[in-house]
């Protein structure tokens, strides 16, 4: 007997197009064919049209109005288009996507633009008409615009198709049938992608022992930090290191797929938000630092898998300096997030799991007394000079380290499974140690 087939809840899909390419029309056949999926509506400055509907179409507001959200921060796009203002709520998005709906937003192409600034893991499907004679023709057919306002929206056309590049899909829209059989394929791909998927529990099959704990951190806060700080030299330069993000967007997918409260603080990487989880994006590791402090409060473990700089330069240049001759800069280091913590996670009694990455003999040793000097419960080591692990891979492998002196190896496997074993690790030992999980 074939099991049912899960779809994912809580994606955002962006479908968006020059006026008249037919992006609408497949935006609402996914919110009827999928019964998870949410249909956004917008806030928009302009007229009904024919048989629209306050609330179930868009949002028509006075001027004042959209200009007052504006100043609020109302909205997570908004452009104006054609002589009138639309926009997208921001709280909705993310409320609806945190309840596991899907989210199909129809919007222009500088909206799109937007949204995938803030929701870097959306998927961008661009509506393309098949000629511009086809678009004129429709666009006249509508019988809503002046001829003036259409040639208006083909000049603006022209504009719009120059991003299609900065697209995840494209949908030729020749004919509806096969227009809308492709919307549903992707669709459903995207709904399959594990990076938007609880593990699926057959995999907790083999070998279920080593996954127990998981489910200890439901209804947990849990902050986990990611990815490579940057300090900049000038405008354009910056020191950084090797760290691609992997390993804490995987530890970020694990605790929530434990069923706790994550907050991700992710330095610059390149790769897309854990889906369901509240993000916040920093740069240096003072920023880094200062959202953690700002998110400790409630918090039962910090995570901290990010590879912070430990050193910047001592001032920022201004602009881009020129080159030609020999540059010296004069270094200081960074602040050390967990040291300057200390206060902040004895008051709130917060675990810290730490990681740290070893090179050479004496690893284990070094890993040790970095736990004790940053005062962890917990360290996953893991070597930089094994193959297929570390820096730039897609796996990894290392111990776990406990403060009570024992230690687990955890075998290479991928960074989504390794940080799986870590986090249901970490929940056996502070459920064990008689630690602060409910």
């Amino acid at each position: 007997m074939c099991s049912e087939p899960r779809i994912a809840p809580g994606i955002l899909v962006v479908i968006a197009g020059p006026s008249g390419a037919g992006k609408t029309t497949l935006a609402h056949h996914l919110v009827k064919t999928f019964p998870d999926a949410r249909f956004s509506v917008s806030t928009t400055t302009r007229s009904l049209r024919g048989e629209e509907v306050h609330g179930e179409d868009y949002f028509f507001v006075e001027d004042a109005e959209f200009e007052q959200r504006l100043a609020d921060g109302y909205f997570v796009e908004w452009a104006e288009v054609h002589g009138e203002r639309y926009g997208t709520s921001a709280e909705w998005v993310r409320r609806t996507l945190a309840g596991g709906k899907s989210v199909i937003l129809d919007i222009d192409v500088q909206g799109a633009i937007q949204v995938k600034r803030v929701f870097p893991g959306s998927i961008l499907v661009f509506v393309l008409p098949p000629s511009p004679s086809v678009l004129m023709k429709r666009l006249v057919s509508r019988n809503t615009d002046s001829p003036g306002i259409v040639r208006n929206r083909l000049h603006a056309a022209e504009e719009e198709i120059s991003w299609i590049g900065s697209f995840d899909y494209y949908i030729l829209n020749d004919c509806l049938s096969n227009s809308l059989n492709r919307i549903e394929a992707i669709f459903m791909a995207e709904s399959s992608r594990l990076k938007n998927l609880p593990l699926p529990p057959q995999v907790r099959a083999y070998g279920p022992e080593r996954f127990h704990g998981l489910d200890q951190w439901k209804g947990s806060k849990v902050i986990v930090t990611s990815g490579p700080t940057r300090e900049f030299v000038d405008e354009v330069r910056f020191i950084s290191n090797r760290s691609s993000g992997l390993m804490g967007t995987g530890m970020a997918e694990a605790f929530r797929d434990g069923g706790a409260d994550v907050v991700f603080i992710t330095g610059p990487c390149c790769h897309s938000d854990p889906s369901s989880v509240r993000t916040i994006r920093v740069t240096s590791a003072t920023e880094m630092l200062n959202a953690v402090r700002r998110e400790i409060s409630g918090a039962e473990l910090l995570v901290m898998t990010a590879a912070v700089s430990d050193l910047r330069p001592a001032s920022r240049r201004d602009g881009k300096m020129e080159r030609g001759g020999g540059i010296t800069l004069d270094m200081e280091s960074t602040p050390d997030i967990l040291a300057s913590l200390q206060d902040d996670l004895a008051m709130e009694r917060c675990r810290v799991l730490a990681f740290a990455l070893e090179y050479g003999g004496e690893a284990l040793s070094r890993a040790s007394a970095k736990m004790r000097r940053k005062g962890a419960s917990m360290l996953f080591m893991n070597r930089g000079d094994q193959i297929g692990s570390g820096m730039e891979t897609h796996g990894n492998s290392g111990f776990i380290l406990f403060d009570n002196g024992s230690s687990i190896e955890v075998p290479q496997g991928s960074k989504r499974i390794v940080a799986a074993l870590i986090a249901a690790a970490a929940g056996r030992y502070l459920q064990e140690d008689g630690g602060l999980l409910n």
